[in-house]
């Protein structure tokens, strides 16, 4: 794969951390249930909902690729 990529003048590394990017984003609801119930933070959330001041959307951030 590697070297199909440079081929087309692309790099490896670049092409990896995007598929990661895309799957981020993707599957967002998924991981931040994951994690939630690694955390055990969706247990307290049923007991009590938080206030409207506490509760912040959580979005993902790409991350620039800078090419040497």
């Amino acid at each position: 794969m590697e070297k199909l990529l440079k081929v087309n003048g692309n790099k490896y590394n670049d092409w990896l951390h995007q598929q990661h990017q895309q799957f981020i984003e993707e599957n967002q609801d998924l991981i931040l249930q994951a994690l939630s119930a690694f955390t055990g933070e969706e247990e307290e959330e049923e007991k009590s909902e938080p206030k409207a001041a506490e509760q912040v959307p959580v979005r993902p951030q790409s991350i620039p690729v800078t090419q040497n």
